[in-house]
Protein backbone atom coordinates (compact mmCIF):
# COMPACT_ATOMS: atom_id res chain seq x y z
CA UNK A 1 0.00 0.00 0.00
CA UNK A 2 1.36 3.42 -0.89
CA UNK A 3 1.89 5.90 1.91
CA UNK A 4 -1.16 8.09 2.46
CA UNK A 5 -0.78 11.57 3.90
CA UNK A 6 -3.34 13.78 5.58
CA UNK A 7 -2.07 17.27 6.17
CA UNK A 8 -3.18 20.84 6.72
CA UNK A 9 -1.04 24.01 6.90
CA UNK A 10 1.05 24.24 10.05
CA UNK A 11 -0.44 26.63 12.57
CA UNK A 12 1.39 26.88 15.87
CA UNK A 13 -0.67 28.25 18.72
CA UNK A 14 1.96 27.54 21.37
CA UNK A 15 4.86 29.99 22.01
CA UNK A 16 6.88 30.69 18.88
CA UNK A 17 10.29 29.13 18.26
CA UNK A 18 11.86 32.55 18.72
CA UNK A 19 10.19 32.93 22.08
CA UNK A 20 11.48 29.54 23.21
CA UNK A 21 14.99 30.33 22.00
CA UNK A 22 14.90 33.51 24.02
CA UNK A 23 14.20 31.44 27.14
CA UNK A 24 16.68 28.59 26.72
CA UNK A 25 17.80 29.12 30.31
CA UNK A 26 14.25 28.19 31.35
CA UNK A 27 13.63 24.72 29.84
CA UNK A 28 10.03 24.74 31.05
CA UNK A 29 9.13 27.05 28.12
CA UNK A 30 10.23 24.48 25.58
CA UNK A 31 8.69 21.62 27.55
CA UNK A 32 5.42 23.50 27.79
CA UNK A 33 5.31 24.03 24.03
CA UNK A 34 6.06 20.37 23.36
CA UNK A 35 3.47 19.13 25.83
CA UNK A 36 0.80 21.46 24.45
CA UNK A 37 1.31 19.89 21.02
CA UNK A 38 1.65 16.42 22.52
CA UNK A 39 -1.71 16.72 24.27
CA UNK A 40 -3.40 17.31 20.90
CA UNK A 41 -1.48 14.49 19.18
CA UNK A 42 -2.21 12.04 22.00
CA UNK A 43 -5.93 12.84 21.69
CA UNK A 44 -5.79 12.01 17.95
CA UNK A 45 -3.85 8.81 18.71
CA UNK A 46 -6.40 7.89 21.39
CA UNK A 47 -9.20 8.38 18.87
CA UNK A 48 -7.41 6.16 16.35
CA UNK A 49 -6.82 3.42 18.95
CA UNK A 50 -10.30 3.74 20.50
CA UNK A 51 -8.77 4.60 23.88
CA UNK A 52 -7.23 1.14 24.22
CA UNK A 53 -4.13 0.52 26.31
CA UNK A 54 -0.75 -0.15 24.71
CA UNK A 55 -1.20 -3.95 24.77
CA UNK A 56 -4.90 -4.02 23.92
CA UNK A 57 -4.37 -2.09 20.68
CA UNK A 58 -3.71 -5.52 19.15
CA UNK A 59 -7.51 -5.89 19.12
CA UNK A 60 -7.63 -3.38 16.24
CA UNK A 61 -7.52 -5.44 13.04
CA UNK A 62 -4.41 -4.45 11.07
CA UNK A 63 -3.11 -1.89 13.57
CA UNK A 64 0.63 -2.00 14.25
CA UNK A 65 1.77 1.23 15.93
CA UNK A 66 1.20 4.95 16.14
CA UNK A 67 4.12 7.36 16.67
CA UNK A 68 3.63 10.96 17.76
CA UNK A 69 6.17 13.69 17.02
CA UNK A 70 5.24 16.74 19.10
CA UNK A 71 8.28 18.75 18.00
CA UNK A 72 7.00 18.65 14.41
CA UNK A 73 3.26 18.40 15.21
CA UNK A 74 3.15 15.17 13.22
CA UNK A 75 1.77 11.65 13.61
CA UNK A 76 2.80 8.40 11.85
CA UNK A 77 0.45 5.45 11.73
CA UNK A 78 1.66 1.97 10.78
CA UNK A 79 -1.11 -0.34 9.56
CA UNK A 80 -1.21 -3.72 7.82
CA UNK A 81 -3.68 -3.33 4.98
CA UNK A 82 -6.07 -0.42 4.63
CA UNK A 83 -7.23 1.35 7.81
CA UNK A 84 -10.99 1.18 8.39
CA UNK A 85 -13.30 4.05 7.52
CA UNK A 86 -13.41 5.14 11.17
CA UNK A 87 -9.64 5.74 11.19
CA UNK A 88 -9.68 7.43 7.79
CA UNK A 89 -12.31 9.82 9.14
CA UNK A 90 -10.10 10.73 12.08
CA UNK A 91 -7.21 11.47 9.72
CA UNK A 92 -9.45 13.50 7.44
CA UNK A 93 -10.43 15.84 10.28
CA UNK A 94 -7.15 16.57 12.04
CA UNK A 95 -6.81 19.57 14.38
CA UNK A 96 -5.30 22.70 12.87
CA UNK A 97 -1.53 22.48 12.51
CA UNK A 98 -1.37 18.68 12.79
CA UNK A 99 -0.14 16.48 9.93
CA UNK A 100 -0.28 12.68 9.71
CA UNK A 101 0.72 9.85 7.42
CA UNK A 102 -0.22 6.18 7.10
CA UNK A 103 2.61 3.76 6.32
CA UNK A 104 2.36 0.06 5.42
CA UNK A 105 3.38 -2.54 8.02
CA UNK A 106 4.52 -6.07 7.30
CA UNK A 107 2.97 -7.43 10.50
CA UNK A 108 0.10 -6.23 12.67
CA UNK A 109 0.44 -5.86 16.44
CA UNK A 110 -1.73 -8.98 16.86
CA UNK A 111 0.68 -11.00 14.72
CA UNK A 112 3.66 -9.62 16.65
CA UNK A 113 1.97 -10.62 19.91
CA UNK A 114 1.47 -14.16 18.62
CA UNK A 115 5.13 -14.34 17.63
CA UNK A 116 6.27 -12.96 20.97
CA UNK A 117 4.28 -15.61 22.82
CA UNK A 118 6.35 -18.32 21.12
CA UNK A 119 9.42 -17.05 22.98
CA UNK A 120 7.70 -17.40 26.35
CA UNK A 121 7.01 -20.40 28.53
CA UNK A 122 5.02 -20.10 31.73
CA UNK A 123 4.93 -16.36 31.17
CA UNK A 124 8.72 -16.01 31.11
CA UNK A 125 11.25 -15.84 28.25
CA UNK A 126 12.78 -19.16 27.24
CA UNK A 127 16.54 -19.71 27.08
CA UNK A 128 18.01 -19.65 23.59
CA UNK A 129 20.67 -22.08 22.44
CA UNK A 130 22.43 -20.87 19.28
CA UNK A 131 25.14 -23.07 17.86
CA UNK A 132 27.88 -20.53 18.62
CA UNK A 133 27.19 -20.39 22.37
CA UNK A 134 28.31 -23.02 24.86
CA UNK A 135 25.89 -21.70 27.51
CA UNK A 136 22.22 -20.65 27.20
CA UNK A 137 21.44 -17.16 25.97
CA UNK A 138 19.10 -14.99 28.04
CA UNK A 139 16.36 -12.88 26.44
CA UNK A 140 16.40 -9.44 28.06
CA UNK A 141 13.50 -7.86 26.14
CA UNK A 142 10.97 -8.59 23.41
CA UNK A 143 9.04 -6.00 21.40
CA UNK A 144 7.50 -5.45 18.02
CA UNK A 145 9.32 -3.07 15.70
CA UNK A 146 7.47 0.24 15.58
CA UNK A 147 7.16 -0.01 11.79
CA UNK A 148 5.84 -3.57 11.95
CA UNK A 149 8.82 -5.05 10.11
CA UNK A 150 9.25 -7.81 12.68
CA UNK A 151 10.09 -8.66 16.26
CA UNK A 152 13.00 -7.08 18.14
CA UNK A 153 14.69 -9.41 20.61
CA UNK A 154 17.51 -8.29 22.89
CA UNK A 155 19.77 -10.78 24.66
CA UNK A 156 22.89 -11.31 26.72
CA UNK A 157 24.97 -14.17 28.10
CA UNK A 158 23.05 -15.36 31.15
CA UNK A 159 25.16 -14.59 34.26
CA UNK A 160 22.31 -15.27 36.71
CA UNK A 161 19.78 -13.10 38.52
CA UNK A 162 21.04 -9.57 38.98
CA UNK A 163 24.28 -10.32 37.13
CA UNK A 164 25.32 -8.69 33.86
CA UNK A 165 28.48 -8.00 31.90
CA UNK A 166 29.58 -4.38 32.30
CA UNK A 167 31.69 -4.74 29.15
CA UNK A 168 30.82 -6.93 26.18
CA UNK A 169 32.96 -10.07 26.60
CA UNK A 170 33.02 -10.65 22.82
CA UNK A 171 34.95 -8.70 20.21
CA UNK A 172 32.89 -6.99 17.52
CA UNK A 173 33.16 -9.75 14.91
CA UNK A 174 32.24 -12.45 17.44
CA UNK A 175 29.28 -10.42 18.68
CA UNK A 176 28.07 -9.91 15.14
CA UNK A 177 28.22 -13.65 14.53
CA UNK A 178 26.49 -14.37 17.85
CA UNK A 179 23.65 -11.99 16.99
CA UNK A 180 23.28 -13.65 13.58
CA UNK A 181 23.01 -17.05 15.27
CA UNK A 182 20.49 -15.76 17.82
CA UNK A 183 18.41 -14.29 15.00
CA UNK A 184 18.39 -17.62 13.22
CA UNK A 185 16.99 -19.27 16.35
CA UNK A 186 14.33 -16.61 16.99
CA UNK A 187 13.31 -16.54 13.31
CA UNK A 188 12.76 -20.30 13.45
CA UNK A 189 10.89 -20.26 16.77
CA UNK A 190 8.59 -17.36 15.94
CA UNK A 191 8.08 -17.96 12.23
CA UNK A 192 8.55 -14.28 11.41
CA UNK A 193 11.39 -11.86 10.76
CA UNK A 194 13.30 -10.97 13.94
CA UNK A 195 16.19 -8.73 14.87
CA UNK A 196 18.63 -9.88 17.56
CA UNK A 197 20.43 -7.12 19.46
CA UNK A 198 22.93 -7.51 22.29
CA UNK A 199 21.59 -5.61 25.32
CA UNK A 200 22.58 -6.73 28.83
CA UNK A 201 20.06 -7.22 31.63
CA UNK A 202 18.34 -4.01 32.73
CA UNK A 203 20.24 -2.17 35.42
CA UNK A 204 17.52 -1.74 38.01
CA UNK A 205 15.33 1.28 38.83
CA UNK A 206 16.37 4.91 39.24
CA UNK A 207 15.40 8.60 38.77
CA UNK A 208 16.33 12.18 37.96
CA UNK A 209 15.68 15.86 38.71
CA UNK A 210 14.16 18.96 37.19
CA UNK A 211 11.80 21.39 38.90
CA UNK A 212 8.58 22.61 37.32
CA UNK A 213 5.44 24.70 37.85
CA UNK A 214 4.10 26.51 40.89
CA UNK A 215 2.96 24.55 43.93
CA UNK A 216 -0.62 23.36 43.91
CA UNK A 217 -0.03 22.06 47.41
CA UNK A 218 2.42 23.91 49.59
CA UNK A 219 4.05 23.62 52.99
CA UNK A 220 0.97 25.18 54.59
CA UNK A 221 -1.26 22.47 53.15
CA UNK A 222 0.88 19.52 54.18
CA UNK A 223 3.64 18.99 56.73
CA UNK A 224 5.48 16.26 54.82
CA UNK A 225 8.41 16.51 52.41
CA UNK A 226 9.83 14.09 49.87
CA UNK A 227 12.58 13.09 52.32
CA UNK A 228 10.22 12.74 55.29
CA UNK A 229 6.65 12.26 54.19
CA UNK A 230 3.67 12.47 56.54
CA UNK A 231 0.02 11.52 56.40
CA UNK A 232 -1.88 11.88 54.18
CA UNK A 233 0.90 10.07 52.27
CA UNK A 234 2.07 11.37 48.88
CA UNK A 235 3.45 9.76 45.71
CA UNK A 236 7.12 10.18 44.82
CA UNK A 237 8.24 10.13 48.46
CA UNK A 238 11.51 8.57 49.62
CA UNK A 239 10.82 5.44 51.61
CA UNK A 240 13.04 3.03 53.48
CA UNK A 241 11.95 -0.36 52.18
CA UNK A 242 11.64 -3.44 54.44
CA UNK A 243 15.31 -4.33 53.89
CA UNK A 244 16.55 -0.80 54.64
CA UNK A 245 17.29 0.51 51.13
CA UNK A 246 15.76 3.54 49.44
CA UNK A 247 12.78 3.20 47.08
CA UNK A 248 10.01 5.53 45.94
CA UNK A 249 6.35 5.55 46.70
CA UNK A 250 4.24 5.46 43.54
CA UNK A 251 0.63 6.60 43.35
CA UNK A 252 -2.09 6.82 45.96
CA UNK A 253 -4.73 4.19 45.15
CA UNK A 254 -7.79 2.53 46.64
CA UNK A 255 -8.23 -1.22 46.62
CA UNK A 256 -11.47 -2.92 45.62
CA UNK A 257 -12.84 -2.35 49.12
CA UNK A 258 -12.11 1.38 49.07
CA UNK A 259 -9.09 1.19 51.37
CA UNK A 260 -6.26 3.70 50.80
CA UNK A 261 -2.87 2.30 49.78
CA UNK A 262 0.40 3.53 48.32
CA UNK A 263 1.82 1.65 45.36
CA UNK A 264 5.48 0.60 45.39
CA UNK A 265 7.77 -1.67 43.34
CA UNK A 266 7.42 -5.31 44.32
CA UNK A 267 11.12 -5.90 43.72
CA UNK A 268 11.78 -3.35 46.50
CA UNK A 269 9.72 -5.38 48.95
CA UNK A 270 12.52 -7.62 50.16
CA UNK A 271 11.28 -9.95 52.86
CA UNK A 272 7.99 -8.05 53.13
CA UNK A 273 7.39 -5.93 56.18
CA UNK A 274 7.31 -2.32 57.29
CA UNK A 275 8.00 0.72 55.13
CA UNK A 276 9.30 3.87 56.80
CA UNK A 277 10.12 7.43 55.81
CA UNK A 278 13.67 7.83 54.49
CA UNK A 279 14.47 10.48 57.05
CA UNK A 280 13.15 10.05 60.56
CA UNK A 281 12.17 6.39 60.07
CA UNK A 282 8.49 7.12 60.70
CA UNK A 283 6.11 4.20 60.24
CA UNK A 284 4.25 4.43 56.89
CA UNK A 285 2.66 1.01 56.55
CA UNK A 286 3.25 -2.64 55.78
CA UNK A 287 3.44 -4.66 52.57
CA UNK A 288 0.16 -6.40 51.81
CA UNK A 289 1.03 -9.76 50.22
CA UNK A 290 -2.55 -10.06 48.94
CA UNK A 291 -2.01 -6.80 47.03
CA UNK A 292 1.13 -7.88 45.20
CA UNK A 293 1.85 -8.91 41.61
CA UNK A 294 5.21 -9.58 39.98
CA UNK A 295 3.94 -9.16 36.39
CA UNK A 296 3.38 -5.46 37.01
CA UNK A 297 6.17 -5.31 39.65
CA UNK A 298 3.76 -3.81 42.16
CA UNK A 299 2.99 -4.17 45.84
CA UNK A 300 0.45 -2.20 47.83
CA UNK A 301 1.52 -0.63 51.11
CA UNK A 302 -1.31 -0.96 53.63
CA UNK A 303 -1.32 2.43 55.35
CA UNK A 304 -2.04 3.41 58.92
CA UNK A 305 -3.51 6.66 57.58
CA UNK A 306 -4.93 8.03 54.32
CA UNK A 307 -3.07 8.98 51.14
CA UNK A 308 -3.66 11.98 48.89
CA UNK A 309 -3.81 12.16 45.10
CA UNK A 310 -0.62 14.18 44.67
CA UNK A 311 3.04 13.75 43.67
CA UNK A 312 6.13 15.42 45.08
CA UNK A 313 7.92 17.48 42.45
CA UNK A 314 11.30 19.13 41.99
CA UNK A 315 14.67 18.10 43.35
CA UNK A 316 15.01 15.07 45.61
CA UNK A 317 16.32 17.13 48.54
CA UNK A 318 13.66 19.85 48.31
CA UNK A 319 12.37 20.67 51.80
CA UNK A 320 9.26 22.80 51.25
CA UNK A 321 6.83 19.94 50.59
CA UNK A 322 6.22 21.06 46.99
CA UNK A 323 3.67 18.70 45.37
CA UNK A 324 1.09 18.76 42.58
CA UNK A 325 -2.31 17.06 42.32
CA UNK A 326 -2.88 14.01 40.13
CA UNK A 327 -5.82 14.80 37.86
CA UNK A 328 -6.28 11.45 36.12
CA UNK A 329 -4.42 9.01 33.89
CA UNK A 330 -3.47 8.74 30.23
CA UNK A 331 -2.22 6.15 27.76
CA UNK A 332 1.30 6.23 26.32
CA UNK A 333 2.43 6.51 22.71
CA UNK A 334 5.83 6.19 21.05
CA UNK A 335 7.30 9.70 20.83
CA UNK A 336 5.66 11.02 24.00
CA UNK A 337 7.69 13.15 26.41
CA UNK A 338 7.16 11.98 29.99
CA UNK A 339 8.50 12.93 33.42
CA UNK A 340 10.05 10.46 35.84
CA UNK A 341 9.59 11.23 39.54
CA UNK A 342 12.05 9.25 41.61
CA UNK A 343 12.64 9.89 45.28
CA UNK A 344 16.40 9.53 45.04
CA UNK A 345 17.03 11.77 42.04
CA UNK A 346 13.96 14.02 41.69
CA UNK A 347 11.97 14.85 38.55
CA UNK A 348 13.22 14.53 34.93
CA UNK A 349 10.91 15.76 32.19
CA UNK A 350 13.22 15.05 29.25
CA UNK A 351 12.35 11.38 28.67
CA UNK A 352 11.08 10.42 25.20
CA UNK A 353 9.40 7.06 24.61
CA UNK A 354 11.00 4.89 21.92
CA UNK A 355 8.90 1.78 22.67
CA UNK A 356 5.55 0.89 24.19
CA UNK A 357 4.23 -2.61 24.84
CA UNK A 358 7.69 -4.12 25.43
CA UNK A 359 8.40 -7.14 27.64
CA UNK A 360 11.53 -6.74 29.77
CA UNK A 361 13.51 -8.88 32.21
CA UNK A 362 14.27 -6.86 35.33
CA UNK A 363 17.51 -6.89 37.27
CA UNK A 364 15.75 -9.11 39.83
CA UNK A 365 15.16 -11.75 37.14
CA UNK A 366 11.42 -11.11 37.00
CA UNK A 367 9.79 -10.63 33.60
CA UNK A 368 7.41 -7.67 33.14
CA UNK A 369 5.41 -8.55 30.00
CA UNK A 370 4.03 -5.05 29.37
CA UNK A 371 6.20 -1.97 29.91
CA UNK A 372 7.03 1.25 28.09
CA UNK A 373 10.58 2.51 27.57
CA UNK A 374 12.07 5.97 27.20
CA UNK A 375 15.48 7.61 26.95
CA UNK A 376 16.49 11.06 28.15
CA UNK A 377 17.38 13.86 25.80
CA UNK A 378 20.42 16.02 26.51
CA UNK A 379 18.26 18.83 27.83
CA UNK A 380 17.37 19.98 30.39
CA UNK A 381 19.27 17.51 32.57
CA UNK A 382 22.24 16.11 30.67
CA UNK A 383 20.73 12.87 29.38
CA UNK A 384 19.66 11.52 32.77
CA UNK A 385 16.31 9.71 33.01
CA UNK A 386 16.66 8.38 36.55
CA UNK A 387 18.97 7.61 39.46
CA UNK A 388 19.40 4.23 41.10
CA UNK A 389 16.98 4.01 44.01
CA UNK A 390 14.00 5.50 42.14
CA UNK A 391 12.26 2.12 41.85
CA UNK A 392 8.50 2.39 42.13
CA UNK A 393 8.52 6.12 41.38
CA UNK A 394 5.70 7.65 39.33
CA UNK A 395 5.89 8.58 35.66
CA UNK A 396 3.63 11.47 34.59
CA UNK A 397 3.05 14.22 32.06
CA UNK A 398 2.25 17.80 32.94
CA UNK A 399 -1.39 18.90 32.91
CA UNK A 400 -3.23 22.20 33.28
CA UNK A 401 -0.17 24.26 32.29
CA UNK A 402 2.07 22.21 34.59
CA UNK A 403 0.01 22.90 37.71
CA UNK A 404 -1.06 19.23 37.87
CA UNK A 405 0.08 15.77 36.81
CA UNK A 406 -1.46 13.08 34.60
CA UNK A 407 -0.42 9.58 35.69
CA UNK A 408 1.34 7.45 33.07
CA UNK A 409 3.15 4.62 34.89
CA UNK A 410 5.52 3.27 37.55
CA UNK A 411 9.30 2.84 37.23
CA UNK A 412 10.35 -0.82 37.18
CA UNK A 413 13.83 -1.00 35.56
CA UNK A 414 16.63 1.14 34.11
CA UNK A 415 19.05 1.08 31.22
CA UNK A 416 22.24 2.76 29.98
CA UNK A 417 24.60 4.07 32.65
CA UNK A 418 25.59 7.71 32.05
CA UNK A 419 27.86 10.15 33.83
CA UNK A 420 26.04 12.00 36.58
CA UNK A 421 25.96 15.77 36.04
CA UNK A 422 27.31 18.03 38.74
CA UNK A 423 23.86 18.74 40.17
CA UNK A 424 23.34 15.03 40.95
CA UNK A 425 25.98 14.48 43.60
CA UNK A 426 26.36 12.97 47.06
CA UNK A 427 24.61 15.95 48.63
CA UNK A 428 21.59 16.12 46.29
CA UNK A 429 20.92 12.39 45.74
CA UNK A 430 19.27 11.26 48.97
CA UNK A 431 21.40 8.18 49.60
CA UNK A 432 24.47 9.81 48.06
CA UNK A 433 26.47 9.64 51.28
CA UNK A 434 25.85 5.89 51.53
CA UNK A 435 26.77 4.95 47.96
CA UNK A 436 28.03 6.76 44.90
CA UNK A 437 25.15 8.21 42.84
CA UNK A 438 24.41 6.07 39.78
CA UNK A 439 22.69 7.86 36.88
CA UNK A 440 20.94 6.17 33.97
CA UNK A 441 19.74 7.39 30.61
CA UNK A 442 16.88 4.95 30.04
CA UNK A 443 13.84 3.90 32.02
CA UNK A 444 11.25 1.13 31.77
CA UNK A 445 7.89 1.63 33.42
CA UNK A 446 4.65 -0.31 33.75
CA UNK A 447 1.71 1.69 32.32
CA UNK A 448 -0.61 2.89 35.06
CA UNK A 449 -3.67 1.56 33.20
CA UNK A 450 -2.10 -1.92 33.23
CA UNK A 451 -1.32 -1.75 36.95
CA UNK A 452 -4.81 -0.58 37.89
CA UNK A 453 -6.47 -3.28 35.76
CA UNK A 454 -4.33 -6.11 37.13
CA UNK A 455 -4.49 -4.98 40.75
CA UNK A 456 -8.19 -3.96 40.57
CA UNK A 457 -7.29 -0.60 42.07
CA UNK A 458 -8.61 2.88 41.41
CA UNK A 459 -6.35 5.92 41.20
CA UNK A 460 -6.74 8.58 43.88
CA UNK A 461 -6.84 12.07 42.34
CA UNK A 462 -6.26 15.42 43.99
Amino acid sequence: MAAVSASVPLIVTAPSAAAVTAHQSTPDARLLEIQQKQRVLDKVADDITEGLSEYDRAKLDGFTEVVVDPEHNHLRLYWKGTPPQRVRQVLAHLPSGVSAEVLPARYSKAELHQARAKLLEGGKPISLRPSSAAEPIRITSIAGANDGSGLEVTYDEDRGVGQRDLVDPLVRSERRNRSTDVKAVTDRLTGINTTAIYKPLSEGPADGNTASAQPAFGPAAHSGTRKRDAAPWTGGAALKNPTGGICSSGFAVKDRFGKFMLSAAKHCDGKEGYWRTWEGGDDVGVSDRLQSNSLVDTVGIALHDNARGALYDGEANRTDGYAKPVVGLGHNFVGDYVCTDGANGGVHCNVVLDKVDIGVTGADGGYRPITDRGYATDWPSHGVAAVNGDSGGPVFVGANDWTADEARGTITALDKTVTCPSELNESTVLDGHQRKPWCLGGVYYVPISQTLAVMKWTLVTG
